[in-house]
């Protein structure tokens, strides 16, 4: 039984100042006139009823996503007491699933991003389940093909092609291949390097696997935040579950999704080799085990952004622009001798004029406003560094 895991928890500061503590990213409206969560579920309906949606969230956005999302029953949004990365969070909601659903397949997805071709991104789904009905101990990640040699995206290197009843099934959809392993967000020079072999693929964060597979690698690779999990599990549908969940969850280690399981599978991952002469050792005491698991990767057949900065909305709207590159979203524009201008407001009422200025984000929010050259807006970051280290809270 297909169950959609959504993590909702981050707060995509890169799209600041519009994204905040108080507006996370995927509370943004982007294009559709839905919030990005909104979208998600939308999304998803297709193939999969609310009563098998899970959200995963942190406490102080459990409101917010409850009257966003009323569909979703309330016992399904599971609260973070604190942020602990992805590999925490993912093994609580596989042990909440499969203490309903002991046989479940999980796709777990993020909240914020932008998926168009919906009917294929759906076919795409269903294809990766059939994968793990067919070997229950098989993990399915969705590789999005480069457009650009992007140092914003982890990448998959795969390489042998994938034979077997479901994929001959799908074939008139897209392709599967072994992975090899996972790349951390290289330098241009790597990317570039990475889209010119054509065996790279950007990494989603799309991943479709059994819940009892994934309880099972967490607690091999991670056997602390294993047993925590086991014995928060334990406590599910009685009175003491909440609190037992706010005292035992902040004591998982804050491990990613990647490196707690998968690039442990995966032993000829790079990260493999920085683990310590202990963590081998118990690995390789373990290599029965981790031979009977596999990674394979979907190539994805729709459009995807992660939205993660002010450029890619940019892109979004591709073919909206006026002859100079220049865009107004939900405000008004002047720009005299100016292109390649990004502007963005929350007063369509306000105007922008531009005189003399070339390849510029400005985006203006409640009660700040984000001037920045392109090439620079990764910085972003700095600029919430600096609001912290100022205590200026009422700016994040």
């Amino acid at each position: 039984m297909l169950h959609a895991v959504i993590l909702a928890g981050g707060s995509g500061t890169r799209l600041w100042p519009e994204s905040r503590q108080s507006k996370a990213k995927q509370f943004l409206e982007i294009e559709s006139g839905r919030t990005m969560i909104e979208s998600t579920v939308a999304r998803l309906e297709r193939i999969i009823p609310h009563e098998r949606m899970w959200v995963l969230t942190t406490e102080s956005m459990s409101e917010q996503i409850a009257t966003l999302l009323p569909q979703i029953p309330q016992t399904q949004i599971i609260c973070e007491p604190i942020p602990r990365n992805t590999a925490p969070c993912i093994g609580l909601a596989a042990a909440r699933i499969s203490n309903e659903f002991p046989d479940a397949t999980m796709i777990i997805l993020p909240s914020d991003h932008v998926i168009r071709n919906e009917n294929s991104f759906c076919q795409t789904l269903q294809f990766a389940a059939d994968l793990v009905d067919e070997d229950s101990k098989r993990l399915v990640t969705l590789g999005i093909k480069p457009t650009f040699p992007s140092s914003s995206y982890g990448y998959i290197e795969t390489n042998d092609l994938i034979i077997s009843s479901a994929t001959q099934k799908w074939q008139s959809l897209t392709t599967v291949h072994n992975v090899r392993c996972f790349h951390e967000k290289p330098s241009r020079d790597n990317a570039v390097k990475f889209i010119k072999s054509g065996n790279f693929a950007w990494n989603a964060g799309i991943f479709i696997w059994r819940s009892a597979t994934i309880i099972d690698l967490i607690a091999k690779f991670e056997p602390e935040t294993g047993d925590i999990l086991k014995r928060i599990a334990d406590k599910f549908g009685s009175v003491d579950e909440k609190k037992t969940i706010e005292n035992l969850f902040p004591q998982c280690k804050n491990i990613s999704i990647d490196y707690a399981v998968l690039e442990r599978v995966n032993s000829t991952c790079p990260n493999y080799s920085k683990i310590s002469e202990t963590e081998h050792a118990n690995a390789e005491s373990r290599s029965n085990f981790r031979a009977g698991y596999g990674i394979v990767m979907l190539e994805a057949v729709f459009d995807w952004d992660d939205v993660g900065t002010w450029s890619a909305i940019d892109r979004l709207y591709s073919g909206k622009h006026d002859e100079h590159n220049n865009i107004a979203i939900t405000t008004k524009l002047i720009a005299i001798d100016s292109s390649g201008c990004f502007v963005r407001a929350d007063n369509p009422e306000h105007l922008f004029a531009l005189i003399g200025i070339n390849d510029v984000i400005v985006v203006q929010s409640n009660n700040a406003t984000l001037i920045a050259k392109k090439e620079h807006e990764e910085a972003v970051r700095k600029i919430i560094n600096e609001l912290k280290e100022k205590d200026w809270k009422e700016f994040l």
